[in-house]
């Protein structure tokens, strides 16, 4: 029998929640104000596509660290995964966390440091470009590309319906129309101000998202009657399943897809292109080791927010909310609003479209980089000014905050569906390319063609084939990241049958970055660069 992760909602029109504060709309406004300064202060420092895409290789660790965890825990993770874990239970909240803060420490393993000696080498500034230098290949770029491109619009879609919903409480309009303010303003500044102001802006956001977290806890569970315990007694009287490892009370082997497809999620998360791109920035090989640390504290943090969807399933129980919420996805606003005094939902709800904005604007700056960078310039081989470079940059980056907003006012799903099938397509391609290429003499580009094209073309059908065709599968498994693991399978296999583009064939720079210490970010013969990015006497006087 086939048991179904999550039911399928829709979202728009007037939400039917009632909240009205003079207070949110006035965080809301000077938020927005701030971030549209951040993009009008960090264009003036935009006069190239290296400055507009990596930030001139200038951020320090703590810019970095909190940029990818900001990006990591977004609107999917803030507005999603409390609703998630009010159908499902404290099996999500344990599951994805455990494995996505295990994927931050993979991450930084596999690529940090080879990535910063990568874009020394050869000036790399996007995912694709990893994966052209490592199998000098144009359709691998291509591949790379288009996996880039479509996986930015299936997850700045989640990120924007969650915007929409957030809007829509804080501001005296309905879910459309708070969709449109919020792209104006967001559009604003990441067009303007490319991945510096993404950066700038990220660790402020990451700041905030932190504070309301605890606040939220702090609040809500102390205003909720008998507090944790009273959340727990009610849960274990009246909806037991939520304790059950077995996924909605399933037949014990849903949640063992579940399972699996939630530690495929945080082991592929090397595969994400932001995270590739923040790596690109650092200012010194060296400082990258205190980036697992702390981006998994910041997402440990602020995964605080998602116990309340298990507090809310408690109080539905009890008959509050009319004996069930009007839309799984206003779980947190909910009980912001019953629970928290207003000063504080005022800044939560703003907090969470920081949340939003941090994760949207640095994927539409890498998904205008593989338009731009990766299939006009380095496939086409257009030429363009570095002017012109950051005018398309510009251009594309609206282009791609429109198309996705209008993926969000019409998928018919949950937030946390969009989020998996945009994370899947990454995985499907990037993961395999430049996660496990860098690591792994052995990949060709034979292997790297086939499995990506497979994974990616299996993940668009799986992910979003359960939305619009009915299409399901078995044991709970999520789509898109059976497809992904369907792609790394054929990338290894074919790359073990084939020899193009093998260790021995690369460049000697390529061959540097390979034997990169994952550890130290140098190689044991003294041929890498410095850990600084420059040369050893010069690492050594830092």
């Amino acid at each position: 029998m086939t048991v179904a992760i999550v039911p399928l909602q829709t979202w728009g029109g007037e939400l039917p929640v009632q909240y009205s504060s003079n207070l949110a709309i006035v965080f809301m406004v000077i938020f927005s104000l701030v971030m549209i300064g951040i993009g009008i202060l960090a264009g003036r420092y935009q006069s190239s596509e290296e400055d507009y895409y990596v930030a001139g290789r200038s951020a320090g660790i703590l810019v970095i660290a909190l940029s990818v965890f900001a990006s990591i825990q977004s609107g999917w993770g803030i507005v999603g995964f409390p609703g998630s874990a009010y159908q499902t239970g404290f099996e999500f909240i344990f599951i994805m966390g455990t494995s996505v803060i295990l994927g931050f420490v993979v991450a930084y393993w596999l690529l940090a440091r080879k990535m910063r000696l990568l874009g020394e080498v050869r000036n790399a500034i996007t995912a694709p470009d990893a994966m052209y230098y490592r199998f000098e290949d144009e359709r691998v770029r291509l591949l790379g590309a288009a996996a880039v491109f479509l996986g930015s619009m299936g997850y700045l879609a989640s990120q924007y319906a969650a915007l929409g919903i957030i809007g829509a409480l804080v501001l005296p309009v309905g879910f459309y129309e708070a969709l449109i303010v919020g792209l104006i303003v967001l559009g604003f500044y990441t067009v303007i101000g490319g991945i510096l102001a993404a950066i700038w802006s990220d660790a402020i956001q990451g700041g905030m998202m932190i504070i309301g977290a605890f606040l939220t806890v702090f609040y809500v569970f102390t205003n909720f009657e008998g507090g944790f315990d009273g959340m727990v007694t009610t849960l274990q009287s009246q909806s037991p399943e939520m304790f059950q490892f077995t996924l909605l009370g399933g037949d014990g082997l849903a949640s063992v897809g579940f399972l699996l497809s939630a530690i495929i999620i945080g082991l592929t998360l090397p595969g994400q292109p932001h995270a590739i791109t923040k790596f690109y920035m650092s200012k010194r090989v060296s400082i990258l080791k205190w980036g697992a640390l702390i981006s998994g504290l910041g997402y440990l943090m602020t995964s605080l927010y998602w116990w309340v969807g298990p507090l809310m399933r408690a109080a539905v129980s009890r008959g509050q909310f009319g004996g069930e919420l009007p839309a799984t996805d206003v779980a947190l606003p909910m009980a912001l609003i019953e629970y928290a005094p207003p000063v504080v939902t005022a800044f939560v709800l703003t907090s969470i479209v920081a949340a939003i904005m941090s994760t949207s604007n640095a994927f539409l700056n890498i998904g205008a980089a593989a338009i731009v960078h990766d299939f006009l310039i380095q496939y086409m081989n257009t030429d363009l000014s570095d002017s012109q470079q950051v005018l398309w940059s510009r251009v594309v980056t609206g282009g791609l905050l429109v198309g996705a907003g209008v993926i969000a006012a019409t998928f018919p799903g949950l937030i946390f569906v969009l989020g998996a099938a945009g994370w899947a397509i990454f995985a499907s391609v990037i993961f395999p390319g430049v996660a496990l290429a860098y690591n792994w003499r052995g990949a060709t580009t034979e292997g790297i063609l086939w499995g990506g094209a497979v994974g990616l073309g299996t993940t668009v059908a799986f992910a979003y084939g359960a939305q619009y065709v009915g299409l399901t599968l078995p044991v709970g498994l999520l789509g898109g990241q059976v497809a992904t693991v369907l792609g790394i399978l054929v990338f290894i296999g074919v790359s073990l049958v084939t020899d193009t583009c093998s260790y021995n064939d690369v460049p000697d720079d390529i061959q540097t970055v390979l034997d990169v210490s994952r550890v130290s970010g140098q190689t044991s013969d003294g041929r890498a660069l410095g850990a600084d990015g420059g040369s050893r006497q010069a690492d050594q006087e830092r």
